[in-house]
C-alpha cells in the first residue's frame, strides 16, 4: 500500500501543491521551494499523535500571507490518497483490517484516501486539528478512530531528517536502535547466569580498587539520617552494570577510526555518523519491523538528503542502497549524484510559479522509452548535476560550451550560480532535451550554428515550441560555426597561427583574407576538428584582456536571455 498521490493546502510556504508518488520518489529543486514541507505533511498524517484533537500543527506551520495571523490563516488541508496500481493488488487480509474507509475509485481499484486539517477554533482559542477518511467522491467517511491506527501500524511512516545525529538516534529509547537492546526476550535462566558473573566480576574490580571502601562506609552513615531499604548492606557500588538491561541499555557502536582504535561512533565524522543511522534504519527493517508493528506492515520512509556530509562516491553507493528498502521510499536531494543513481520518470522537481510551489515530472507517454533510456545514461555519466539548472543553453558542441561559459564570466556573470547550465546536445539530438526540460519545468534557449546541421536543429526545436516565442528559445548563429564568428570578430589571426605551413601549402585558402569563407577555410579544413576545443584557449585568453565589450553581441544576446528566464524560473 504505497502513496499514490499527496495534496497539500496552506501548509508553511505551500499555498496548493499536487504530488505525485512511485514506489521511489526522488524530489529535488531550488531551496525554500517545499522539499522539506512535503516530507513533513506525510510525517504528520502517518505520525502516531492523530488520536489528539489538538497539538498536531503549531502556529508556525499556517501559510500567513501579508499582515495576516495564524489564527486568521487559511486552514491547513494534507490529503493523501492510497491507491492500487492493479486489481486485487492489496491482500486481502489488509483490506478487511481497514474494512469501512476502503473505497472503489472510478478505474475499478481499491482506494483510501486520509486528510487531516488544521485550523484556528475562535470558540476553543486554540488550533485544532481532525482526521478522517473520505470516500473516491471526496466525501468523509463516518468518523473511525480504529481505522486510523490500523493504517499506521500497517503503513509506518519513519522520518530521517537532514541532520542525522547518531548520538541521537542510537540512544535506548530511539525508534529504531531501542528494540535491538532490549532485553525482553533473553532466556529467565541466561539472565540470571549473566548477572551472576557480572556481580562476580564487579566484586574483583572492587577487591583490587580498594578505595571504594572507605566510601562505601561513609555513605553507609546516611542510614541514620535517612530511611533506606532493608538489608545487610545498605550501600553497594557497581564498578559494572549488575543487570543484563542497564548493560545492552549502555550498548554503544564502536568503529574503528583511521588511527586504529575504535571510537564510538559519536566520535567519528558527521558523514560516518549520517551514513551509520541510515544503515540502522535498514536493520531495523531487515529484523525489526515485524515485531514492531506486525506481519505485512508496509514501512514508509522519508528521507532528507541523504547524501549530507559524504563523499560523492558514497552518494551514488548510498542510493542503489535505498533503492533496496523495503516499501515506499520519498527522497529529497540536493545531490546530481543521487539523481543519476534513479531513473529519470522517479523524479520531482518543484518550483515556484508565480508565488506558489509547482511539481514536475515525466509524464507517461511524453518520451518514448528508447528516448528515455538514452537520456537515463546521459544523467548517469554527467552525474545529474545539470537537471538542477532553471535554464539549459543547448549547443552543438564542446567548444561552444567553453565560449558562453567564458563570455558570461567575462562579462561578469555566474551562469552556475544563476542556475544556468550551457552543455552540447548532439550525442542525443536537440529534440530529447527540449521534451525533458519541458517536463521538468527547465526553460530552454537552442544556439545552433549556422551550416545546414544547424538549420536542422533549428527545425526540430522550432516543432517544439508548442505557441512559445522563437526569439527567446531559438538562436542560429549568422556564420557557419562559432569559430567562425570569432574570427570575424578579430581573432582570425589566432586560428591562422596554428595552422602549419605545410597544411597550408598543401591546401591554399582560396577565397578573399578576411571574408566569413577566408576563415571557414583555417577553422574547418587546415585544422582538424579534434583541435577545436583547445585552440579556443588562446581566443578566450584575448576575449578576457579586451573585456566585455569584446564579446560578440550574439552571444550576449543569449547569455542576456538565459539569465531573464533564471529570474522568470526561480
Amino acid at each position: 500500500m504505497f502513496i499514490r498521490k499527496l495534496e497539500i493546502k496552506n501548509f508553511r510556504g505551500v499555498t496548493h501543491l499536487s504530488l505525485n508518488l512511485d514506489e521511489t520518489t526522488v524530489i529535488f529543486g531550488s531551496n525554500n521551494t517545499g522539499k522539506s514541507t512535503v516530507l513533513n505533511a506525510i510525517h504528520a498524517v502517518l505520525s502516531r499523535t492523530l488520536s489528539r484533537r489538538s497539538g498536531v500543527f503549531t502556529e508556525y506551520d499556517y501559510h500567513l500571507g501579508v499582515g495576516r495571523e495564524p489564527t486568521d490563516a487559511d486552514p491547513i488541508e494534507i490529503k493523501l490518497t492510497f491507491s492500487e496500481t492493479s486489481a486485487d493488488e492489496w491482500p486481502e487480509a489488509k483490506v478487511q483490517q481497514l474494512g469501512p474507509v476502503v473505497g472503489i475509485g472510478t478505474d475499478g481499484l481499491q482506494t483510501i484516501t486520509v486528510r487531516l486539517t488544521g485550523k484556528y477554533d475562535d470558540a476553543l482559542d486554540i488550533f485544532v486539528s481532525n482526521f478522517e477518511f473520505l470516500d473516491p467522491a471526496g466525501n468523509p467517511y463516518p468518523s473511525n478512530p480504529n481505522a486510523g491506527r490500523r493504517l499506521q501500524q500497517i503503513i509506518p511512516a519513519f522520518y530521517l531528517a537532514a541532520l542525522r545525529d547518531a548520538a541521537k538516534e542510537f540512544r535506548p529509547g530511539a525508534p529504531f536502535w531501542g528494540p535491538f537492546v532490549k532485553a525482553l526476550k533473553i532466556d529467565p535462566a541466561i539472565r540470571a547466569e549473566i548477572e551472576e558473573e557480572i556481580a562476580a566480576l564487579n566484586q574483583r574490580v572492587l577487591d583490587a580498587h580498594t578505595g571504594f571502601e572507605s566510601v562505601k562506609q561513609r555513605l553507609a552513615k546516611s542510614a541514620t539520617l535517612v530511611p533506606l531499604g532493608g538489608g545487610s548492606a545498605p550501600v553497594s557500588i557497581e564498578a559494572l552494570p549488575s543487570r543484563v538491561f542497564d548493560i545492552l541499555a549502555k550498548t554503544q557502536v564502536m568503529l574503528s577510526g583511521v588511527s586504529g582504535a575504535a571510537l564510538p561512533l559519536g566520535q567519528h565524522g558527521e558523514g560516518t555518523q549520517s551514513l551509520a543511522v541510515i544503515c540502522l534504519f535498514d536493520a531495523f527493517l531487515d529484523a525489526r519491523l515485524v515485531g514492531e508493528y506486525g506481519e505485512g506492515a508496509i514501512p514508509i520512509l522519508t528521507l532528507e538528503e541523504p547524501e549530507a556530509h559524504l563523499h560523492p562516491a558514497a552518494v551514488r553507493s548510498v542510493g542503489r542502497m535505498l533503492a533496496g528498502f523495503s516499501g515506499q521510499k520519498i527522497i529529497t536531494t540536493h545531490s546530481g549524484d543521487l539523481l543519476a543513481a534513479v531513473p529519470l520518470k522517479a523524479l520531482r522537481r518543484l518550483r515556484r510559479v508565480d508565488g506558489d510551489v509547482k511539481a514536475f515530472q515525466i509524464a507517461d507517454g511524453a518520451i518514448d522509452e528508447l528516448e528515455l533510456k538514452r537520456l537515463d545514461h546521459h544523467v548517469r555519466r554527467h552525474r545529474g548535476g545539470f537537471l538542477f539548472a532553471k535554464v539549459w543553453i543547448l549547443v552543438e558542441g564542446e567548444t561552444d560550451e567553453t565560449v558562453f561559459q567564458e563570455c558570461a564570466r567575462i562579462l561578469g556573470h555566474d551562469l552556475f550560480g544563476e542556475g544556468i547550465c550551457c552543455f552540447k546536445f548532439v550525442e542525443l539530438g536537440v529534440a530529447p532535451f527540449i521534451r525533458l526540460a519541458d517536463q521538468l519545468g527547465i526553460s530552454w534557449i537552442v544556439v545552433a550554428d549556422g551550416d545546414a546541421a544547424g538549420g536542422k536543429y533549428v527545425a526540430t526545436a522550432r516543432g517544439l515550441l508548442n505557441g512559445r516565442n522563437v526569439d527567446e528559445h531559438i538562436v542560429q548563429l549568422p556564420t557557419y560555426d562559432i569559430e567562425t564568428l570569432l574570427c570575424l570578430h578579430g581573432y582570425g589571426h589566432l586560428y591562422a597561427a596554428s595552422v602549419s605551413p605545410q597544411k597550408l601549402a598543401a591546401n591554399p585558402n582560396p577565397h578573399t583574407h578576411g571574408t566569413e569563407q577566408y576563415w571557414e577555410h583555417v577553422v574547418n579544413k587546415l585544422q582538424p576538428d579534434k583541435g577545436k576545443p583547445t585552440r579556443i584557449l588562446p581566443v578566450i585568453d584575448a576575449l578576457e584582456d579586451a573585456g566585455p565589450p569584446a564579446v560578440p553581441q550574439v552571444i550576449k544576446n543569449v547569455i542576456d536571455q538565459a539569465l531573464i528566464a533564471a529570474k522568470e524560473g526561480a
